[in-house]
């Protein structure tokens, strides 16, 4: 299971309280397609306390491959009746008890948005419906919106860029006449004012990742050494502290920065809506490892066998980037 570092797990303790202080829980949302699906759902448990909501594209349940690349690639993304909801309940279950992540009570107040297209033949929609069963001993049902009705492959879903609904890759955006990005963020943080018509280039902030990844290289730790930022001009100003607040949004597997350059965090959606609701948007960034040849966030042990847990390099490390904004764009007291 988890190999608990004591002296890591005291400052990330340490780090979670202060940034409980630092900014209510309603104003850090995240999501992820794919292998960003399940590092969204990875994060959303270990740091419970801060994270008001989720959106899981093509993902699924917490644990789901035990630290196992076969169980990964078998019962995690094509053959979903092998997986054991009650042996990741017991796995969460001992996580919470070794205080490697928050408190599962935390989840009761948390809005989870799951989607899966009737196409996918890389995750099947059997996955997204054995996440959503996992999220159910957590969460009351009303609080999980689902859309699994549209026709798309294994991909980013948009309602203007990308693929035919349902091709498969090369860049995994596809364009199903379906806001993603937009039907995640009205679900979990309200009412949206209009996207805006554009997202200025100048809003995007390169952000020096490798700075933030403790013990490891980034190459060891699968981690693209840059990721980027989208600040609206509204949340630059240091009389606006206070106002905006923080999305975290993962990419999938082959949606990386030498794969396919800025297309993701240019495109997916989020800016337009980041523009007119006062939202920053970080886009974490992994890279391809030996281990990792597709470039995914890690969801099985490749950086560790503590990557589902607070004490995950991949875990620590967008962390301590969401800390970053919050003190820079957000905090009154940096």
């Amino acid at each position: 299971m988890y190999k608990i570092d004591v002296s890591i797990l005291c400052i990330i303790v340490v780090q979670s309280v202060l940034l409980v202080l630092l900014v209510g829980a309603g104003d850090i949302t995240i999501s992820g397609i794919s292998s960003g699906g399940y590092m969204a759902v990875q994060f959303h448990v270990a740091f419970s306390s801060i994270v008001s909501g989720v959106g899981v594209i093509a993902g699924g349940p917490y644990y789901c491959a035990k630290g196992n690349v076969v169980d990964a690639t078998t019962e995690c993304m094509s053959t979903p009746s092998l997986i054991s909801i009650d042996e990741l309940i017991a796995a969460t279950s001992y996580a919470e008890d070794t205080y490697t992540i928050d408190p599962t009570s935390n989840m009761a107040n948390s809005k989870v948005w799951l989607f899966s297209g009737t196409k996918d033949t890389v995750v099947q929609q059997g996955v997204v419906k054995k996440l959503e069963e996992y999220y159910t001993n957590y969460i009351d049902s009303s609080r999980i919106n689902t859309t699994y009705d549209i026709p798309a492959e294994h991909s980013f879903v948009t309602d203007n860029f990308g693929n035919a609904c349902d091709y498969l890759g090369p860049d995994y955006m596809n364009n199903c006449g379906f806001n993603s990005a937009y039907n995640i963020l009205s679900y979990l943080i309200g009412p949206l004012n209009t996207p805006s018509s554009q997202s200025p280039i100048d809003n995007i902030l390169q952000i020096d990742q490798a700075s933030f990844i403790p013990i490891m290289t980034p190459l060891e730790a699968g981690l693209y050494e840059y990721a980027y930022a989208y600040i609206p001009s509204n949340c630059q100003y240091e009389k606006n502290k206070g106002v905006c607040s923080v999305h975290v949004a993962y990419h999938g597997c082959v949606q990386t920065i030498p794969d396919i350059n800025s297309t993701f965090y240019m495109n997916a959606g989020y800016n337009e809506i980041a523009d007119s609701n006062n939202l920053i948007v970080l886009y974490p960034q992994a890279q391809a490892n030996e281990l990792n040849p597709k470039g995914c966030f890690d969801w099985w042990g490749y950086s560790g066998e503590d990557y589902a847990s607070q004490l995950g390099v991949q875990m620590v490390t967008v962390k301590k980037m969401v800390d970053y904004l919050i003190s820079e764009y957000i905090s009154s007291t940096n």
